[in-house]
């Protein structure tokens, strides 16, 4: 079968299965998995046109778990697979290897509650595999979604508060500046 209806967007009885306008609690926690505010969990969207001659890269949303961004990034890279395979006349199965390199598994399109059952490490797997596919294929156009972890520093009220307080620049503010006078100074050639 080719990478149409049923094989890229699931049934409607199997995506609506136990999925609602008001999700059980259980279902919204197995979804969100681990919060973890020191991190911005980003996904970025890197899209491209005529083979790559013209090309865009954004930020395109922050989650607070990187379970939420991995399950976004699995279902927007899927949606962009199953175009270019039904585009290409070829089932999905037929992009991966069931074995040695490429292999991707579950080897379907995205599956709420196949994905579900994959732990973190697994989904992001199956999401840099799916993302590879574009470049084994050279896809003449599309989007790529992809999980961008960066480390969050935020600044509470209190730290906020010492910086307004002070006079001048502190130590490290300071060591940083004369760092930098260093760096251009044997830039231009200076002794």
């Amino acid at each position: 079968a080719l990478c149409t209806g049923a094989l890229c967007m699931p049934s409607t009885s199997s995506t609506n299965q136990g999925l609602d306008a008001h999700p059980a609690p259980a279902l919204l926690e197995q979804i969100r998995g681990a919060v973890d505010d020191d991190v911005a969990h980003e996904t970025s969207k890197y899209t491209w046109w005529s083979k790559h001659e013209g090309s865009t890269s954004e930020r395109d949303r922050t989650f607070r778990s990187r379970r939420l961004a991995l399950l976004y990034v699995a279902k927007r890279n899927s949606e962009q697979l199953c175009d270019y395979a039904e585009s290409a006349g070829t089932d999905w199965e037929a992009l991966f290897h069931t074995s040695g390199t490429h292999v991707l598994r579950p080897n379907r399109p995205f599956d709420l509650h196949a994905m579900l059952e994959l732990g973190d490490d697994a989904m992001q797997e199956w999401c840099d595999a799916v993302c590879n596919a574009f470049s084994r294929y050279k896809v003449v156009k599309g989007s790529l979604y992809r999980y961008q972890p960066r480390p969050r520093k935020v600044v509470e009220a209190a730290e906020l508060y010492a910086i307004l307080q002070r006079e001048g620049a502190d130590a490290e503010e300071l060591d940083h500046t004369r760092r930098q006078a260093l760096l251009l100074s044997d830039i231009a050639g200076f002794d």
